[in-house]
């Protein structure tokens, strides 16, 4: 297999980001390996990397932070437990592992998984046959917020050495499995093969006890873990992050009688609601120029030409209907109404990602 030629973005964020020394990876795993007094080999194949997950960084630039960051809050998880003095039990086993697996140093992998649990997050792993650990990155799935991460990785490490249960069929009831017993349950001879569980009726059914309601002092609180910020460098110039990310917004504002404006996030919604309108507005052979105008500004932000302002003009004595581009924002582009205004403001909302 050829090798993969990767985007002069990404062997910079390489260069800069994953090879020094001194840089924040290097530091927390430098970190790892000073506690337990194990050197950390990371290995990685950038050019399967890219081939994998090329499409989902619009801006290459963003392609490296993205691992970068995940490893690091792997190490910060992994950091955490290897401080914490009642969990000394696990760094020992930890320990064991790496002692098994010979040599001096321990091996992180990062690499990809098919996700068959369906987490849609990267997972910490340990693989036993190639006695390493990994980091593996769904193939599907998409980037994540950091706090998922921070929790993902928190509960990997917590069961890093116990084997995953097969994913269950989601279904409404709870099963046992086939030729086998709940918890209590004993079986009889002949009932080894092609049972089924069958509920009691109500009349055969034991009488059960209501639990006595919860106080408010008993009553459990759900709190939510607290969001984080991505990175300056996780994210991408203006024109692909608001491209390759949503909701994607429109704001219409009318002025006057013969003036539209309409501002957007996403150029392309724009692009093709400005080329339809263009394609089928009337001629007037006896005017002097466009009978309605199609101004688009370029953005403030990005490096780019791309542009999220239109502004709309009729030149002549009509009225400039809006309820066309209107129809056009919903019908054709998909997008919800969110809020309008005495029919001068109108506000437009897309959740669902364009390719």
């Amino acid at each position: 297999m050829a090798a993969v030629k990767l985007p002069v973005k990404v062997r910079m964020g390489v260069r800069d980001l994953w090879e020094p020394a001194n840089s924040p990876l290097n530091q927390a795993i430098s970190a790892i390996s000073n506690n337990i007094g194990k050197q950390i080999e990371i290995i990685v194949d950038w050019g399967m990397l890219w081939t994998v997950f090329g499409h989902q960084h619009p801006d290459p630039g963003t392609f490296v932070p993205y691992f970068e960051e995940a490893v690091k809050f792997w190490a910060g998880c992994l950091q955490e437990r290897l401080d914490n003095d009642s969990l000394e039990s696990w760094t020992d086993e930890l320990l064991e592992k790496v002692q098994a697996a010979g040599g001096s140093g321990i091996k992180l992998e990062i690499g990809v998984s098919d996700d068959i649990y369906g987490s849609g997050r990267p997972e910490a792993t340990w693989d036993d046959g190639l006695q390493r650990l990994k980091i593996l990155f769904p193939k599907k799935g998409e980037k994540v917020y950091q706090n998922v991460l921070q929790a993902g990785f928190a509960g990997d490490l917590e069961h890093l050495f116990n084997e995953k249960a097969a994913p269950a069929a989601k279904t409404g009831v709870s099963t046992l499995p086939i030729g086998g017993a709940g918890p209590g349950a004993t079986s009889t001879p002949g009932d080894d093969e092609g049972w089924s569980v069958v509920p009691p009726t109500a009349s055969a059914a034991a009488p059960t006890t209501a639990p006595p309601p919860q106080t408010t002092g008993t009553q459990s609180q759900v709190t939510l873990a607290p969001d984080r910020l991505p990175t300056l460098q996780s994210l991408g110039r203006p024109e692909a992050l608001f491209e390759s990310s949503t909701p994607y917004l429109i704001y219409v504002r009318k002025y006057g009688d013969k003036e539209l404006h309409i501002e957007g996030s996403h150029q392309g919604s724009l692009t093709l609601l400005c080329e339809y309108f263009q394609k089928w507005v009337r001629k007037d052979r006896n005017y002097n120029g466009n009978v309605v105008e199609f101004e688009k500004q370029t953005s403030l932000f990005g490096v780019n030409s791309g542009f999220d302002y239109v502004k709309i003009t009729c030149n002549r004595w009509e009225l400039l209907n809006p309820t066309p581009f209107l129809a056009f924002i919903e019908i054709v582009l998909q997008y919800k109404l969110i809020e309008a205004s005495s029919g001068v403001t109108w506000f437009y909302r897309r959740d669902h990602l364009i390719l």
